[in-house]
């Protein structure tokens, strides 16, 4: 089975290098004249998507109390009748690079998953991201992040994650 997670990583490693290319060509395409424009400027609240390995997550919440600081809340829930099972992430992020259609940032939070069937240890990650704008939907943001989780049973694993949120 540890093999199976090694080759999973691997892929999902390349799909989001592939990923992160595609949206570098994006952002490189944007024309001179519209890179003067900061895209990200004036942002504060966004929801949306944010799909990590291994933590997990769907539904996001993204709110930016200034155009460094910044906070995330992720909520996933599953089961089946009469289990109710999900986890839920809190992260902190800082914006230390602030360019007109690419921003790039740190996150740390935990990851605390709720199960009827199981103990509820947490998961503490820390991750550096990309986040890139669109010149053609300014509210709309993608992300691509890198990093490393480790868990209260001693676990040590790459983090992946991707994202897309609109910013009202």
């Amino acid at each position: 089975m540890g093999g199976f997670w090694v080759k999973a990583q691997v892929v999902f490693g390349l799909v989001a290098c592939l990923l992160a290319a595609t949206a570098i060509g994006v952002a490189q395409d944007v024309e001179v004249a519209e890179e003067t424009d900061n895209l990200s400027e004036g942002r504060s609240f966004g929801v949306g998507m944010q799909l990590d390995y291994p933590i997990g997550g769907l539904i996001s919440g993204r709110y930016w109390f200034t155009p460094e600081v910044g906070a995330e809340g992720i909520v996933f829930f599953w089961g089946e009748p009469g289990i109710f099972d999900g986890i839920a992430t809190a992260r902190v992020l800082f914006r230390v690079s602030d360019t007109p259609a690419v921003d790039f940032y740190v996150a740390t939070g935990a990851s605390i998953p709720f199960a009827q069937r199981q103990e509820n240890d947490a998961i503490f990650s820390g991750v550096g991201g990309i986040e890139f704008s669109f010149p053609f939907a300014r509210n709309l943001a993608w992300n691509v992040e890198f990093g490393a989780t480790v868990s209260t049973w001693g676990e040590v694993t790459m983090a992946i994650g991707s994202g897309i949120h609109f910013y009202f």
